[in-house]
């Protein structure tokens, strides 16, 4: 991209090297420029104004941004430059005013593209003011070669010897950095071929220019030929899509404020186009935001309002592409007796496919589908009876689970939404769906549906967020397609499927990219052509790394020294956030979010793991379930323990050593689970009655971690790891699973995560031993992978770091005062030291879309730091605090709120983030 912000530079000192330009230019017979510009250009960017251009985004947002890129730098200071040497005095602006400047964007290869620059020469005067500018300049070596009759001169840097090359054609100047591109103009225009205008003739019917930043024609039969130079694969799908979307679009280019956009109208080509499959299509808003997750990186969304009409089309586009398509579609309809046509009837117009952010590397990218219906009875009643017919025909077990009381199906059809709604539908190997209010929601991943019902019901979703929901509100109401990209979330998407020459660009420019955060495409059927809107949303996405300390928002003092975390728990009447903390009076306290001491209450012994909030009674109120080293408690919100509780679990004769509440299908209908220290675990009822065979379980030696449950494919699985280095997995009553208890020969601790798939041999147990071996296990027993990690010295701890959501994670590696985060890959991500070779307290949060933060805590010292997922120190002041912290981030204010405990006080403090 350097080249094009060059050739303004170099096109100031080309057009007075031949003295022959008068004579060349006066003889012949003029033409606009843009009959020049050849029919296989892409893109051309049209000017009229330059230097008024250039001036008016001096002091925008995102050209301050852009600064960061080396390119757009070069390009200011070229041009600067240029603005110095001609005195100041208005000279560029004269020779650029209502001038067309055109730059058109060609394929020089396969892997490459590069940019020609046109300009029309108004007058002869226009030259001697660009000789003065020109006498300035030492460093270019100048040549001439003669093609096809035409001189074509070429100036050849002395500094980095690339060559730009350039030729006067019938009262234009025609450059480039790739000569085969002004070889091609000259030859298009000799032999009269159809030229860029002409291939696109029904955009240039509307095209007008205004007063703004400029105009960009599009030529899309050229588009996936330009995305096959960026990707590394083959994804012949979107290919044809791109191939086939359209013929030509003409939109008009401003800037305002942090945002940009792009306005004009996409005309479909007569034959075959993606786009006229919503011909005739009334378009409509988006109303399905309250359903998209907040991990949410690319959305594509469609209106329509005759469902039959609109999938009888995409059929017949995809057919013209594929013959073999309604062949296909056909026999899937025959062999399991449907009709996809009634599909069509129950569909209410809007439909959207959404592909998730996943922080693992995946064949097939997480997706799910949302149909809107009219009949959510029919429309269920028609998707269940073709799971059980699949399942019959496949000779296998229907499957369904029920999940916080939805009931989950799999559709065993490969690749059904592929049939259902078209070939870009595809990536489905398996198909799962549910209903949620009026909608169908299919997914190709089993554990992304959970996922989506908890986001909904805590309302972690685009609808709930401001910025989303924001954006979505500020784009076009009446579309009929919407391609809507959360950048920062498609970040890891795009790096995967770029090659590795634009992979490597773009993490050089993570930030300037990321920072263009929220992108929307837009189509709306009117009048046979496309009125098109893209639309920007810009803003500053990297972490406030400079800081110098944090405001306060409260401060409150306990009568003896804190010696828990601070465990924040939510209040169901007002939805605020409250903090519970025990001191070492063993008194545990909750306190509002003003400072208020709401209750306190005297307990035996010391908190052990984590306070969870649980609904017992099934009514939307919250209780507190926590164990302390000898008995179990469940309090309600006002401290008052409920019937039953406390209660001791077991004998005295050993303590409680992990605690966790188990809700299998989120029904609550709740387990406690209890770990003794001599490997003991109980499993009870929420009223604490013992179950089956655990009165208890006997581990027979020390549990290394807190026992887990685990849901695949409506199977319960109970997994335990032991310090001496047994895996064990067992089902709910607590029955070894076969080829478990596994041995991995090596002493483990407290490190457990889930990679959870579609089948038992896709879902992962991953564990660290305390020798540095990463293990991944599969739930049917095997080894998957055994890696060893770079362990320096025998002394070295690893650690597996989850996200507050248990969702992601990273891995921790501390050698004596060294401590090193590193991707679940184990790829380095930084490396602290500190004065302390006590073994630190490390927590991640993932607050936002590239709004990570890793906290590490030096016990010893009582300071938490906090870090960039770059490894930068958010507070130049640590944080004082001897343990865990917790973290809430308000996505309406940008604002982040650290719960911290030192001594004797519990506070809050903010920053921005």
């Amino acid at each position: 991209m350097r080249r094009i912000f060059i050739i303004i530079f170099l096109f100031i000192l080309i057009l007075a090297s031949g003295y022959g330009i008068y004579y060349y230019w006066d003889k012949q017979k003029s033409l606009d420029a843009w009959s020049l510009v050849p029919e296989n250009t892409f893109l051309v960017y049209e000017n009229n104004n330059l230097v008024s251009a250039w001036n008016s985004i001096q002091e925008n947002p995102i050209w301050k941004d852009l600064q960061n890129i080396e390119y757009f730098k070069s390009l200011k200071e070229n041009f600067e430059a240029l603005d110095s040497l001609s005195g100041k005095s208005g000279i560029l602006d004269e020779v650029f005013r209502n001038n067309h400047l055109l730059i058109g964007m060609s394929i020089i290869s396969n892997n490459d593209f590069d940019f020609v620059f046109y300009q029309s020469l108004k007058n002869t005067e226009q030259i001697e003011i660009i000789k003065k500018i020109e006498s300035k300049f030492e460093e270019f070596k100048k040549s001439e070669r003669v093609f096809n009759k035409n001189t074509i001169y070429e100036l050849k840097s002395t500094g980095d010897g690339k060559t730009f090359s350039y030729v006067l054609l019938r009262g234009n100047f025609v450059g480039s950095f790739s000569p085969v591109l002004v070889e091609d103009v000259i030859r298009n225009l000799e032999r009269d071929e159809e030229n860029f205008q002409e291939s696109i003739v029904e955009v240039f019917k509307i095209a007008n220019f205004q007063d703004d930043l400029g105009n960009l024609y599009i030529n899309f039969e050229r588009l996936d030929k330009i995305v096959k130079i960026f990707t590394k694969s083959d994804q012949s799908i979107l290919f044809n899509v791109l191939s086939q979307f359209s013929e030509g679009a003409f939109l008009d280019l401003f800037v305002d404020g942090d945002d940009l956009y792009l306005n004009g109208f996409t005309f479909p080509q007569d034959s075959i186009s993606y786009l006229n499959t919503y011909r005739g299509q009334t378009g409509g808003d988006v109303t399905l935001e309250n359903y998209f997750p907040s991990k949410t990186a690319i959305v594509i969304h469609e209106r329509f309002n005759d469902a039959q009409t609109f999938q009888d089309k995409k059929v017949k586009f995809w057919g013209g592409i594929d013959r073999d398509y309604p062949r296909e579609r056909n026999l899937i309809a025959e062999q399991y007796e449907t009709d996809f046509r009634e599909f069509h009837q129950f569909m209410a117009g809007e439909n959207a496919q959404v592909i998730l952010n996943s922080n693992q590397d995946l064949e097939e990218s997480k997706k799910l589908i949302f149909i809107k219906m009219t009949d959510k009875n029919e429309g269920l009643n028609k998707f269940n009876k073709l799971s059980e017919e699949a399942a019959k025909l496949q000779q296998d077990t229907l499957y369904y689970e029920y999940y916080a009381e939805n009931e989950i199906r799999e559709l065993l059809i490969k690749e059904f939404p592929y049939q259902l709604l078209g070939k870009n539908f595809k990536g489905f190997t398996h198909s799962f769906f549910t209903t949620i209010d009026d909608n169908m929601i299919i997914s190709n991943d089993i554990q992304s549906l959970k996922e989506l019902i908890l986001d909904i019901e805590t309302e972690n979703t685009w609808g709930k967020s401001i910025k989303e929901n924001q954006f979505i509100e500020s784009t076009l109401q009446e579309s009929n397609l919407n391609i809507f990209i959360n950048i920062p979330q498609a970040w890891s998407l795009l790096l995967d499927n770029l090659n590795e020459r634009w992979r490597k660009n773009f993490m050089e420019n993570e930030y300037p990219v990321k920072n263009f955060d929220m992108l929307a495409f837009q189509f709306s059927n009117e009048n046979e052509r496309y009125y098109s809107n893209i639309e920007v949303l810009h803003s500053d996405n990297r972490v406030n790394n400079e800081m110098k300390y944090f405001d306060k928002l409260m401060q409150v003092d306990i009568a003896s020294p804190i010696i828990s975390k601070p465990h924040v728990v939510k209040n169901h009447n007002t939805g605020l956030f409250e903090t519970l903390v025990q001191d070492s009076a063993y008194n545990l306290h909750l306190i509002s979010n003003n400072g208020d001491i709401l209750w306190s209450e005297p307990l035996e012994a010391p908190i052990i793991g984590e306070v969870f909030q649980m609904d017992y009674y099934q009514n939307n109120k919250l209780q507190y379930a926590f164990a302390t080293t000898e008995k179990v408690y469940l309090l309600d919100r006002n401290g008052i323990a409920l019937e039953y509780f406390p209660k001791v679990i077991g004998d005295n004769t050993s303590e409680n050593q992990y605690f966790n509440v188990i809700d299998y299908d989120k029904s609550r209908t709740y387990r406690l689970l209890i770990a003794k220290e001599n490997g003991d675990i109980f499993l009870t009822s929420k009223y604490g009655d013992t179950l089956g065979d655990w009165k208890p379980l006997k581990m027979n030696d020390k549990i290394a971690a807190r026992p887990e449950h685990i849901r695949i494919r409506s199977k319960d699985f109970m997994v335990v790891l032991q310090e001496n280095g047994l895996v064990k997995v067992m089902s709910r009553n607590g029955e070894m699973k076969p080829n478990f208890p596994i041995n991995i020969n090596d002493r483990l601790s407290n490190n457990l995560y889930f990679e959870i798939g579609n089948s038992f041999e896709s879902s992962y147990l991953v564990t660290i031993t305390d020798g540095g071996a990463l293990v991944k296990i599969s739930f049917t027993g095997k080894i998957d992978k055994k890696e060893q990690l770079y362990m320096p010295n025998k002394e070295t701890i690893f650690k597996i770091v989850k996200n507050a959501s248990e969702r992601s994670y990273l891995l921790a590696r501390q050698d004596l005062s060294r401590v090193s985060v590193l991707k679940p890959s184990g790829e380095m991500m930084f490396e602290k030291d500190y004065l302390s070779k006590d073994e630190m307290e490390i927590q991640y949060y993932e607050l936002a879309p590239n709004k990570e933060i890793i906290a590490i805590t030096d016990k010893k010292q009582a300071f938490t730091y906090l870090y960039t997922r770059e490894g930068q120190l958010i507070n130049q002041q640590p944080i004082e605090s001897a343990d865990e912290i917790a973290m809430i981030y308000y996505n309406k204010d940008n604002e982040v709120h650290v719960y911290k405990c030192h001594k004797n006080t519990f506070s809050i403090l903010k920053f921005n983030i």
